[in-house]
């Protein structure tokens, strides 16, 4: 007798030092597999402290929910998950909002306006930014929130959780969003080290936590199963998810893409424009901003003007090889602030001599004038540029040719041009043998012609974009944006011989009704224009796009009827003195951040390259790879949520001391697993029916049927029969007579041993007995008898 107390006494100690090793290591390793599941989002975000903040919160959580269930006696899930919770909150007010909390780590009010305004500003730094993006505050907080939930339903699953594999779902939750975001980008060592995450966890639990050998078994083949998923499926995704033909951005913010001029209708398209940059100049009607320029048309895109790469400090630029001596001019003086920014390209006003208050390497082109940085983005900041608006009179562009040598690529015709766009130009110009009145008569025909400015028409009609495949369309359909506008000219000219390119930029935007010198830029402003380039003169700006932009005088009908008198650019100075508002801090390259200009993705050469991702497509205004990701985590969490509470109420049960909790925890899983466990019947019917002998050998009859299954251990028929008595002696018997609950776990592997592996998938995923309403027996639920 006392050996055998002395052998119980030892297998109690060895299960609790167990189960506090298991407290312990069992949250090490799903701390390691979220930490894990993490490092797949270096595809996402540009390289910063964001990975070891969000660890930090993660490792908080994890580690409060471990010495809860160290020191807790009772109700242990129900601490461990609200200790938790409670680290989470602190943990976020501890590195995000320390200087508006009490002490630190207590939080405020003005502790939760801070969260607000950095979900605000995480949602439109997601929504303007490309990939990779740069993890401001705002991401890193909103990063540091969703997988420290996640952590915590992490947690509960592989601690609480007597089906602890399901804890790689959430896991699976945080690997969704670079697959979807970033299709085939995944890394091969992230999804192998959550895999290996995954399999210590599972192996740091006892053997009976997860069925014996067929669960671990079970276990491995899940993890294997999970890995090559994660390596075949993302390849294989539809198109649709790749990004590199989604057009579009977020409702605050510019995109970089693959080109341009891509992604610009969707950003005129932008619910909420946001303000890119303000500048100040002493020029009556402020000025067009030129970010790039585009010249080949390749299928349904127009690419940007190749050039050699000189890389070189800004300030003095000199002026560009095509500006003539003897064309009068105006020197202006520009103050430029990007705002919210973030491009390769520097916005510039047209023929740029100089620039002053950007620091680093630059290119430049020479041909342009267009600038951008020779290696990473600028950002906010101030600069000056000075630059040389030409002023030609309609005399001098009617008495110039069109035949300068070196211009080739700007009058390039596509090999498969639509023939309908040079019969349309020859129509247009019929009887107009001057250049000059040429170029007159295609913007008027865009401008007086009939045709409609419309954002939403080439996507109603499946045009919408910018090469010449898309022209002929829009020729037909008469509205479009002025991407539509601009190439239709562009190409147009160029049948008709004439140089012509395309430009990319801005309007000259709202002027400021108390700083008549000062203008504000907004994404609203984003602008695509042609220019024609006249021998002598240079490159001569049009506009064909109506109800947008400024008509030059020398491009009006006016201009038409010779005159004696010159007649400048409307944008022409008057005696307003420059009143710049600079911030400080000069722009230079490799800074990062706000929402991004117009982008090219450029090789070492200068000239396009594709990238990882182009744009992105909008659904109510919101990223839609953004919206589908979270989606997916969404019902990832949703399908995970009654597997968790189910295995907390197990968890909560077998810790219990009554009977009664024991007796509710066979049924309930009896009743998930699809055997009998009607309230109709008594225990002792119940425990035979389990046992497979008796009420009509339910549970032999059920199980047996489907084949694959392993009969009951006698010790789970031994537990069947202990826990009926206990439940007897309980509701019946005198006081002295309850001893306590029996262990429950070999019953419950027996129950689960008379079932195939699919049902008790879905009594994990789905358990049925959260939904059951069959009524209780009232005899069990009273207390134990009085002596």
């Amino acid at each position: 007798m006392a050996e055998a107390e002395s052998q119980g006494t030892r297998r109690v100690a060895g299960r609790g030092a167990r189960a506090g090793r298991g407290t312990v290591l069992v949250p090490l390793a799903a701390l390691l597999m979220l930490a894990a599941a993490l490092s797949a989002f270096t595809v996402l975000l540009d390289e910063g402290p964001w990975f070891a903040s969000t660890m930090v919160v993660v490792a908080v959580v994890v580690g409060a929910g471990a010495l809860a269930r160290l020191r807790a006696r009772r109700w242990r899930p129900a601490w461990s998950v609200l200790a938790s919770s409670a680290a989470l909150v602190v943990i976020l007010t501890a590195v995000f909002a320390a200087e508006v909390s009490f002490a630190v780590v207590v939080p405020t009010a003005d502790t939760l306006e801070r969260f607000s305004e950095l979900v605000a500003a995480g949602e439109q730094s997601i929504a303007e930014q490309s990939l990779p993006a740069e993890a401001d505050p705002g991401i890193r907080f909103l990063l540091a929130l969703g997988v420290g939930g996640i952590a915590i339903v992490t947690d509960a699953l592989a601690s609480l959780s007597r089906r602890p594999a399901l804890a790689v779902v959430p896991a699976l939750g945080i690997l969704a969003v670079p697959v979807v975001l970033a299709p085939g980008a995944l890394p091969l060592p992230t999804v192998v080290a959550t895999a290996a995450a995954y399999l210590l966890m599972l192996a740091l639990h006892r053997p009976a936590a997860i069925g014996g050998g067929a669960g671990v078994a079970r276990a491995v083949t899940a993890a294997a199963v999970v890995l090559v998923a994660a390596v075949v499926v993302p390849p294989a995704l539809p198109s649709v998810l790749a990004g590199d033909r989604l057009p579009g951005s977020g409702p605050a913010g510019l995109v970089t893409g693959i080109n341009p001029v891509v992604e610009l209708g969707d950003d005129l398209r932008r619910q909420n424009p946001v303000t890119v940059l303000t500048y100040s100049t002493g020029l009556e009607g402020g000025q067009y901003l030129t970010l790039s320029h585009l010249a080949e048309f390749a299928g349904q895109e127009v690419l940007p003007v190749p050039f050699e790469a000189e890389t070189r400090e800004a300030g003095e630029i000199g002026p560009p090889a095509w500006f003539a001596d003897d064309v009068a001019f105006t020197s202006v003086e520009t103050t430029i602030t990007l705002r919210s920014v973030r491009s390769r390209w520097v916005p510039l006003p047209s023929a740029p001599v100089r620039a002053d208050g950007l620091t680093g390497g630059w290119v430049i082109d020479p041909d342009g004038v267009t600038m951008r940085t020779a290696e990473g983005s600028i950002r906010n900041g101030t600069y000056t540029v000075e630059n040389r608006l030409a002023r030609p009179t309609p005399e001098q562009l009617r008495a110039t040719t069109v035949d300068a040598p070196g211009l080739d690529q700007y009058r390039a015709l596509p090999e498969d041009i639509d023939p309908i766009i040079e019969a349309t130009a020859r129509e247009v110009v019929a009887g107009i043998d001057n250049p000059y009145e040429q170029a007159v008569a295609l913007q008027r025909f865009f401008t007086d012609g009939g045709f409609t400015y419309s954002e939403d028409a080439p996507v109603e009609g499946g045009f919408d974009g910018s090469g010449a495949e898309i022209v002929a369309a829009f020729l037909e359909a008469r509205s479009g944006y002025c991407v539509h506008f601009g190439s239709a000219m562009t190409l147009m000219a160029r049948t008709l011989g004439i140089p012509t390119r395309m430009a990319v930029g801005f309007l000259p935007g709202s002027r400021n009704p108390v700083i008549p010198s000062e203008y504000t830029v907004s994404s609203d402003d984003l602008h695509t224009w042609p220019e024609l380039h006249f021998d002598g003169i240079g490159w001569v700006r049009f506009e064909p796009t109506p109800s947008r932009g400024v008509t030059p005088d020398y491009a009006t009908e006016e201009a038409l009827t010779p005159s004696g008198s010159p007649s400048p650019d409307p944008l022409t100075p008057e005696p307003i003195e420059p009143t710049a508002t600079a911030t400080p801090g000069a722009p230079s390259p490799g800074a990062s951040g706000g929402p991004d200009l117009p982008d090219e993705q450029i090789d070492a050469g200068g000239t396009a390259s594709g990238g990882l991702l182009g744009g992105r497509s909008t659904i109510g205004g919101v990223d839609a790879r953004l919206v589908l990701a979270l989606a997916l985590m969404l019902v990832l969490a949703l399908l995970a949520a009654p597997g968790v509470w189910r295995a907390v109420l197990r968890a909560r049960r077998l810790r219990s001391p009554d009977p009664l909790d024991a007796w509710r925890e066979l049924r309930d899983t009896a009743r998930d697993l699809g055997l009998p466990a009607e309230a109709t019947r008594t225990p002792r019917e119940l425990a035979r029916a389990w046992a497979g002998v008796g009420a009509g050998g339910g549970a032999r009859a059920g199980a047996g049927a489907a084949g694959g299954v392993a009969e009951p251990s006698a010790e789970g028929l031994e537990v069947f029969e202990a826990v009926r008595r206990a439940l007897e002696a309980r509701a019946y018997g005198a006081p002295a007579a309850v001893s306590g609950a029996p262990d429950i776990r070999p019953a419950l592997r027996a129950l689960r041993a008379r079932t195939p592996w699919w049902r008790q998938l879905l009594a994990a995923v789905g358990p049925r007995s959260l939904a059951s309403r069959e009524p209780r027996d009232p005899a069990l639920e009273l207390p134990a008898a009085p002596a």
